[in-house]
Parts: structure tokens; sequence; C-alpha cells
């Protein structure tokens, strides 16, 4: 917006400058001569979280907030009075045009290539420009590795490999900004293959209930065994929710399948000299996952990965 269009509604006076934004959002100025502060838009209350808020299942209608916990919230009926319970950690909406690469100057496979580059080789993003043989900036890769990270999000939400009868379950913590993060991997015992992941702030058993609801996805649980270094997290969901599950204690510094995945992880970032912006850690831990399992299923020949992405970016 032009400010030499705005006046003060109550000096009218032209000289204005930007005063930062309310609770909701609204821009606000303040006048340079009678120093009045004034916004132009006037939103309604904004909503205490971002994703939708769920339907009453019995009648159909508006649920209202009950309770806030940790991991999740709870919503109650106004009418009824059914409750229903929404986790915090719900993946964020991702908007997908038809042609996702329609604006980039350069084809798609140096694209994918610097991605597979980055998260294989730790290569740093100003290396990555030098190394391409095309004049490119290496603010313009970062961009197309949080693009291709949050692509493959909703391409990849978990591996699904078949016949698996035993996984390992771990979480690590990582931490930015003296804020800890917790990721959490579930491996394939036979295949090593990392079959799903998960990032949170808390190491409770919400964050298991949302580990393995990924792995199973819409299917119904099956009879698998779970290994795991102990925490009672594990033990709760397993008790409460999942009991077919054979829950499988191992020694700590025993779950190897998780525990080489995280150092090869830790090693990452410490190349990386950690991250600017905490916000993309889950999607760089989704391309790390992502490459890692292609990188094994194609034993290293990046130019069948840089196929085979290229397959299901242009055909989903």
């Amino acid at each position: 917006m032009n400010n030499s269009t705005l006046s003060c509604p109550k000096c009218g006076s032209t000289s204005l400058y930007k005063n930062g934004h309310d609770k909701y959002g609204n821009q606000q100025f303040l006048c340079k001569l009678c120093h009045h502060s004034f916004k132009l838009s006037h939103s309604h209350k904004r909503k205490n979280f971002s994703f939708p808020y769920p339907k009453c299942t019995s009648c159909g209608k508006s649920m209202q907030i009950y309770k806030v916990r940790r991991s999740f919230v709870v919503f109650r009926c106004r009418t009824c009075h059914t409750k229903d319970r929404v986790p915090f950690n719900l993946p964020e909406p991702v908007t997908l045009i038809p042609e996702k690469f329609k604006y980039f100057r350069f084809p798609i496979y140096f694209i994918l290539k610097a991605f597979v580059l980055y998260m294989k080789h730790n290569m740093s993003y100003r290396s990555l420009a030098h190394s391409l043989n095309i004049k490119v900036s290496h603010v313009t890769i970062y961009k197309w590795v949080i693009k291709l990270c949050t692509l493959f999000s909703v391409l990849f939400p978990t591996f699904t490999i078949e016949n698996v009868f035993s996984v390992h379950a771990d979480e690590t913590v990582l931490v930015f900004k003296e804020q800890k993060y917790y990721v959490w991997l579930l491996v394939d015992h036979e295949t090593n293959f990392i079959l799903c992941w998960h990032v949170s702030k808390y190491r409770d058993m919400g964050q298991v209930k949302v580990l393995l609801e990924k792995f199973f996805g819409d299917s119904k649980p099956k009879n698998i065994e779970l290994i795991t270094d102990g925490l009672g997290a594990y033990e709760s969901a397993v008790k409460l929710l999942f009991r077919n599950i054979n829950h499988v204690v191992v020694p700590l510094g025993k779950n190897n399948q998780c525990e080489s995945k995280f150092s090869l992880l830790k090693d990452f970032f410490r190349l990386k000299r950690g991250l600017k912006n905490t916000k993309n850690l889950a999607k760089y831990i989704q391309g790390f996952c992502v490459v890692k399992n292609l990188w094994k299923t194609h034993n290293g020949n990046i130019n069948r990965i840089l196929s085979q992405l290229h397959s299901f970016i242009t055909t989903s």
C-alpha cells in the first residue's frame, strides 16, 4: 500500500509511517505530526490454532475448544457435548499445482541433482552452485531444496514396503537456538529402510501414537514386533492403543538400526552448521529420509534415483 495516498484521520496529514501490526495482523500507521496511531482494516479475532476445527460426529455441528494439553487439543460439541481429540502434530497444508516446476529457469535434472547431492553428500549451497556447471545463485538452490522437501512430504509421507514383521523405533534430540526438538524414526529390521519419521517438541506417548499411526496408515494395525530401548512412552502406547504389537526392549545403545541413522542425521546438521530457520527442520528430515531410502534402493546409482524422482513428480 502506498503511504502517499493515506492521510491521518485526526489531523489530515499525509506524513505517515508504518507502525507494526496488531495482535490480529492488521497493519498500523503512525502520524508524524500528531502521533496518532490508526489502522485501515479491522479483522475478526483469529483462531487459536491453524488447523481446521472438527465437526461433531453425532450431530454435525461445530465444536469448541474444551481443553488444551501439551500434545493435543480436546474439542467438545456445543449441543450434545461429544468430545474429540486433535493432536498438534498435523502435516502443514501444501498447495500443489499441476506444473510444479513451471517457473524454474533450469531443467528438472539440475534441480533434482542439486537436491540429492545436498542431502547425501552434505555439500553446501555454494559448493553446489559451483559444481553444477550452470550460472545459479546459492540462494536459488536453497529454494529448490525447500520446495522439493515440501513436495516430497506429500509424495512420500511414509516409505511402504511389503512383509514387515519387525521394526525398530527410537528418538533423538536436536538442539537449535536453545530449543530441543525430537526426531522419531521407525526402521525395518530386515531391509534397514526408514519406514516413517516424525518431528516434535515433546517426548511422550502422544508422539509414539503419531509415529505408529503414520506407519499403519488407513490399514488396521497388524501383528509386528516393536524393538525399542525401553522408553516408557512406547510401553504405554502399546498397552493402551496398540495391543497387538509385541514390544521388545533392548539395552540402551543397542538399537543399532535407528542409531546409525541418527548418527548420519547429526553429521548432516553438524556440517551444515545448524539451521537458520527451525521451521524447516521437519522439511530437511523429510528430504534426508527420502534420499537415504532411494540411495539404498538403487545401490547409489544417482541416475536411477533422479529418474525415479522425476517420474514421481511428473506423474503425481
